[in-house]
């Protein structure tokens, strides 16, 4: 098994009750980050960073009973554990894309990612966009969205193919909330649809 994400999984084994809930997240944000793939170009470890973030995600929720900050939370745990496979400039990507999983998209006022670069800006804006949309597929923790399909890109809407498996208008509602942040990065509309 690869280093880090042996090391992720340890400490996700530390404090994530439902491990089963982020394993099906990490699941869809991989499927849908290598349909993009076309698009983002991004190198294999930008993948193994959102890999590791997706299985963290929630481990905040350990510090919060009610959930209320959770996302915060995580990115916290991530900054404060010895990491031995990710690089400090990595470790705070993992940590950004976990706490943008939810509630607001990168304001003025987040230091932390107005400390970055604007080229890790963008790539925290396309990972944490991927992970807050397999969150949003994954949103009654049920795994009524099996998988991705295909990924359609075009200049005017991105348009993300879903495999669902029954009912699946909680996780819709949500993917169209969560949207916001990938369509900032890609400067389009993302939609989701049954595969047919």
């Amino acid at each position: 098994m690869d280093p880090l994400l042996q090391e992720s999984l340890a400490l996700r084994a530390r404090y994530d009750e439902e491990p089963t809930h982020s394993d099906q997240v990490a699941k869809l944000a991989l499927e849908l980050y290598d349909g993009l793939q076309d698009w983002h170009a991004y190198p294999a470890r930008a993948r193994e960073l959102l890999h590791s973030a997706a299985l963290l995600h929630d481990i905040g929720w350990s510090q919060t009973p009610d959930g209320k900050g959770h996302h915060k939370e995580s990115a916290r745990l991530i900054r404060e554990y010895k990491w031995k496979h990710l690089l400090p400039d990595e470790m705070e990507f993992v940590a950004q894309v976990a706490r943008y999983h939810r509630k607001a998209p990168p304001q003025p006022d987040h230091e932390e990612f107005q400390a970055l670069k604007a080229s890790a800006q963008k790539t925290v804006m396309i990972l944490g966009g991927v992970l807050r949309l397999a969150d949003a597929l994954d949103r009654t923790h049920t795994a009524r969205i099996t998988g991705i399909g295909r990924v359609e890109i075009a200049k005017a809407a991105i348009t993300v193919r879903v495999k669902p498996n029954g009912i699946w208008n909680a996780e819709r509602a949500t993917f169209e909330a969560k949207a916001d942040m990938l369509q900032l990065a890609a400067k389009r509309p993302v939609h989701v649809e049954a595969e047919k």
